[in-house]
């Protein structure tokens, strides 16, 4: 009867840490996919007449907004792509390699 309820303290261990990084996963995913529709929209320089491109614009713009405080953030780099978006874009994709490039412990020795 022990042995059952420690088994499942565990498996409800093991639920809540995959539910928090299938949720980490999809925020990510999300705020990429964002930036990459930002940026591209941006560089295309589509009209301010397409809803779906103004909207996305708009949406993503609290993502870049931190991007936005650095001197010559304005400056157009890519298209109507500024410094900012551009630093926005790498910055999300470069998060995944410092967790690549982070050493595990191991557990043997």
């Amino acid at each position: 009867m022990i042995y059952q309820r420690r088994m499942s303290r565990r498996a409800a261990q093991v639920a809540r840490s995959q539910l928090a990084v299938r949720l980490g996963l999809a925020i990510y995913s999300s705020l990429c996919a964002a930036i990459l529709l930002r940026t591209a929209i941006l560089i295309f320089q589509f009209p301010d007449t397409v809803w779906t491109a103004r909207w996305i614009v708009l949406a993503s713009y609290p993502i870049v907004l931190p991007f936005r405080l650095v001197p010559a953030a304005n400056r157009a780099v890519l298209g109507g792509a500024t410094l900012a978006d551009v630093t926005a874009l790498l910055v999300l994709f470069a998060i995944p390699l410092l967790l690549i490039g982070r050493r595990s412990r191991s557990t043997a020795g």
